[in-house]
């Protein structure tokens, strides 16, 4: 079954204190949303560092302040999504988006919440109508977004059509790629599999071993043993405690025994392709060194 990533998106937005003129000429700061602002930033803050019950109330005390503000609205909504009221949650992100019509991030997070409630249409109407926001730099999740909810109206073309222009809004985007992945090992196009795969363990899905296994399986569907081993050496290697790993222990035990000894190719193409591994390896660990190394004065 292809496992659905919807990403709930937090967004800081860095605002400026709004100002009027005293009968001199001179612009001063509005006291009340100075105070406001504080309150959103406290709350902005800990919303990102994860202590949601800090990020309530200081977002709580910032909309008591000023509760026509969009972006106050929105954080105040994704704490209350955090700490588990969806229903609070979704009231908050409705007044954003009715302070601020052009607010996506505000529309997107709304819809997530949908997604997730099985509320598909609603859902999908708000994702189109951010689509029509040619201004908003993150498109590529919504198409994501929206490929997610075709696969469930088993719409499999058009989910694949929105997965790639999420991919082409953004080539590093690593949860379209996991999907055309799976939608294409399911296909059996291995191949393509394998290359989807390895970009979907890269940036922010790193910390996930299923993209690792699954270009483990798909390498073994096309016959290439040394570089499935490779693949599932380096998952356990790094997931030693994940089930994927426990799946990949007895595989790596059946083509060693198995496969190599009865193929001496894939014997020395599993060696090589280990060698070249532990070469990439090493050059991206002295990448890293330097560019340390360059910041120290």
């Amino acid at each position: 079954m292809v496992k659905h990533l919807i990403l709930i998106s937090l967004f800081i937005v860095i605002q400026g204190c709004a100002t009027h003129q005293d009968e001199g000429g001179l612009k001063v700061k509005d006291p009340t949303l100075k105070k406001a602002e504080l309150y959103y930033d406290y709350g902005t803050n800990a919303l990102v560092n994860k202590d949601y019950t800090k990020a309530l109330i200081n977002l709580k005390n910032a909309v008591d302040l000023v509760d026509d503000n969009s972006h106050f609205q929105n954080n105040l909504g994704m704490a209350y999504y955090f700490k588990g009221d969806i229903t609070k949650a979704i009231h908050h992100l409705k007044l954003a988006v009715e302070h601020d019509g052009k607010n996506s991030d505000a529309k997107n997070n709304l819809a997530s919440i949908y997604f997730h409630q099985g509320r598909m249409s609603e859902s999908k109407a708000l994702y189109q109508e951010i689509l029509r926001d040619l201004e908003y730099t993150k498109q590529f999740r919504v198409y994501y977004n929206l490929g997610l909810i075709l696969l469930r109206e088993k719409r499999t073309n058009k989910a694949i059509s929105m997965f790639n222009k999420s991919i082409q809004e953004n080539k590093s985007y690593c949860p379209a790629h996991y999907q055309l992945g799976v939608m294409a090992m399911e296909g059996h196009r291995y191949h393509q599999a394998t290359l989807h795969f390895e970009n979907a363990y890269s940036g922010t899905c790193n910390e996930n071993p299923d993209p690792y296994l699954k270009e483990a399986l798909s390498y073994l569907n096309m016959g290439e043993y040394g570089k499935a081993l490779v693949k599932m050496e380096k998952l356990v290697e790094k997931f030693p405690k994940s089930k994927e790993a426990v799946l990949a222990r007895r595989r790596i035990q059946s083509i060693k025994v198995n496969e190599l000894r009865r193929n001496e190719k894939q014997a020395l193409q599993y060696q090589m392709d280990k060698l070249r591994n532990k070469l990439e390896e090493s050059k991206a660990k002295e990448t890293e060194e330097k560019k340390v190394d360059s910041l120290q004065f």
